[in-house]
């Protein structure tokens, strides 16, 4: 098993690409700490966790908050000794209008959770790895951070700021053993790109039909991601099969994004 007696912290872990990860860590033989707002998910989550033999600790976190992403690190830590990987997944929409019409608290929560609270767990969880000499940190970003996307500027302007924020990290904590790298996602089925689809319909003047299309036909595969898609590439990335790759930036997109 590929996470076979390690500790894994998954943000963002009550639903979608978040809980498949968790889920797929822990069928790889990780003990997972489950943090982020939605605890009720995360104890179902944990439950799953727990019937194939692995421990599962749920802690709630707000990204927005320094002292609650501290106190995660430090109850993850205490409850496992150790933190082998960290998956920031945590991550908010922002509004879908043009950016004249954007207000600065819109631009400034965006910013808040996806760019800063990676840069808040971060600094939070990457001493133990740094003393340990060894860990790995995955961010998950957006295929939106590389090519437009109409009406969702804040949005698109926080998962570029990803891309910079994990390269120079990985710079920076490599020669302690410590891993970084980014997964960028293309459009990912679920109820969160069933609301992107239907902002883009109203944003085109298109039926939410056609906005799924594009989706789709933008791929060479023509077809969508799933979470699993995502979770593998994870999963593989923060395992010892990985240990050359560092601040990396791979697209799980069908093909949409090439760069």
């Amino acid at each position: 098993m590929l996470m076979e007696d390690r500790v894994a912290v998954v943000v963002g872990s009550g639903a979608g690409i978040g809980r498949e990860i968790a889920l797929r860590m822990g069928t790889e033989g990780a003990d997972v700490v489950l943090a982020g707002r939605s605890t009720a998910e995360m104890q179902e989550v944990a439950g799953l966790l727990r019937a194939v033999g692995r421990r599962a600790l749920v802690v709630p976190v707000d990204l927005t908050e320094p002292s609650s992403v501290t106190a995660a690190a430090e109850r993850a830590t205490a409850e496992f000794g150790r933190v082998d990987a960290l998956v920031v997944n945590s991550g908010v929409a922002g509004p879908t209008k043009p950016l004249i019409e954007v207000g600065l608290d819109e631009w400034d929560e965006t910013f808040a959770v996806n760019v800063t609270g990676t840069f808040l767990c971060a600094k939070a969880f990457l001493p133990a790895m740094l003393e340990a000499g060894s860990g790995s940190v995955v961010v998950i970003g957006s295929m939106t951070g590389k090519r437009p996307l109409l009406h969702r500027s804040p949005y698109a302007a926080s998962k570029m700021a990803l891309v910079g924020l994990v390269r120079t990290l990985a710079a920076e904590v490599g020669p302690s053993g410590v891993r970084v790298n980014l997964v960028s996602p293309g459009g990912v089925e679920g109820p969160r790109l069933d609301r992107v689809i239907a902002g883009q319909a109203q944003a085109q003047g298109i039926s939410e039909e056609q906005a799924r299309a594009q989706f789709a036909e933008g791929s060479p595969l023509r077809r969508l991601v799933t979470a699993g898609d995502v979770a593998d590439t994870t999963v593989f990335l923060s395992s010892s099969r990985a240990t050359a790759i560092t601040g990396q930036d791979v697209n799980v997109t069908a093909g949409s994004v090439m760069y």
